[in-house]
């Protein structure tokens, strides 16, 4: 009974928007971000898995720089420190944003801004992540977003990572999941997402994703890996 109450709140959890996010909906037509641009990003991450990048307690990350563009990548989740980092998920307030956030990813998240060099950022900041990582870059995003720099956060198969969201608004956020993926129906309510949503199978777009059933997911389709391919199976 318990596990069925869990799964019912989990696949009915609606995603949260903003006026920096309400974009509407759509489909690969009238997609608002250039798909290279996701396939771009999402490549960014298979390779910080592949190649490491730095690694700041157990968090691997990387910081390019790209005409005019300061671009942070964060690895997913890898190891036993980053597991205690998913499943610590206690809601605790966030002083500089105003808002709470899942305790596990925010201490995450200042591991990783305290190995990056803000004097060296950009005023436009992409930062992009998958699974555990993607978490790590909204987190960072928001952080970077209200000192005023121009943020775009590209998440792949990303959780949730508040039931809030800013009040000055959240920063752009292109939220890529595959729908059999069942990490983004994580953590369960009150957890909510922000940012657009895309299909990465069928560039489908808009609020959210998160009418599904959690029962329905297949692990198997998290990969990175998995994600890359079925966005250049949309060129």
């Amino acid at each position: 009974m318990g596990v069925a109450i869990s799964l019912i709140l989990i696949s009915c959890a609606k995603s949260k928007v903003d006026q920096n996010n309400d974009l509407g909906s759509g489909d690969k037509s009238n997609l608002p971000i250039s798909l290279d641009l996701l396939i771009e990003h999402a490549e960014y991450c298979k390779n910080i898995y592949d190649s490491g990048g730095s690694e700041k307690d157990n968090v691997a990350f990387d910081v390019k720089q790209d005409g005019g563009i300061s671009i942070i990548v964060i690895r997913g989740t890898a190891n036993a420190e980053n597991v205690q980092s998913d499943i610590d998920v206690r809601l605790v307030t966030d002083d500089d944003l105003g808002i709470r956030l899942h305790k596990g990813f925010r201490d995450a998240s200042v591991t990783v801004m305290s190995g990056i060099d803000e004097s060296s950022l950009e005023k436009t900041v992409h930062v992009t992540g998958h699974s555990l990582g993607g978490a790590i870059a909204q987190i960072i995003g928001m952080w970077l977003h209200r000192k005023d720099h121009n943020v775009q956060v590209f998440s792949y198969g990303s959780p949730k990572v508040s039931n809030e969201i800013l009040s000055s608004g959240q920063p752009t956020h292109w939220r890529v999941v595959r729908t059999s993926d069942p990490i983004p129906f994580t953590p369960p309510w009150p957890y909510a997402h922000t940012g657009v949503f895309i299909d990465s199978q069928t560039l489908d777009w808009g609020p959210d994703n998160d009418n599904g059933l959690i029962s329905k997911t297949d692990g198997l389709t998290h990969a990175i890996a998995k994600y890359v391919e079925t966005l250049k199976a949309q060129l």
